[in-house]
């Protein structure tokens, strides 16, 4: 499966963002992030994000490794360091 996501699309604060992306790996994939979903026959998961303005690396989510990234969290395994809180205070003011 590929998944498109496009996380500033989103107010909430990376926590809320980590438990919502544990239900898209448990199949759930009505997430207000998600752009497009591709089944393409294959258990694994591509995951392409775009966060903070920018497009990163794909995600590659083996099968094998789902339900250990919706229990850790995307965050752990990717290249780069996403914002906690977003769209807040002075952030939301501008």
């Amino acid at each position: 499966m590929k998944v498109w996501l496009d996380r500033d699309t989103c107010d909430s604060n990376l926590s809320a963002c980590l438990s919502c992306f544990g239900e898209l790996m448990r199949g759930k994939i009505d997430r207000g992030c998600i752009l497009e979903v591709e089944d393409d026959g294959i258990e694994d998961v591509t995951v392409y994000m775009r966060s903070e303005g920018v497009e990163h690396d794909a995600i590659l989510i083996p099968a094998d490794m789902r339900e250990t990234v919706a229990f850790e969290g995307w965050d752990k395994f990717v290249d780069f360091q996403p914002r906690f809180r977003r769209n807040e205070g002075a952030d939301k003011a501008k």
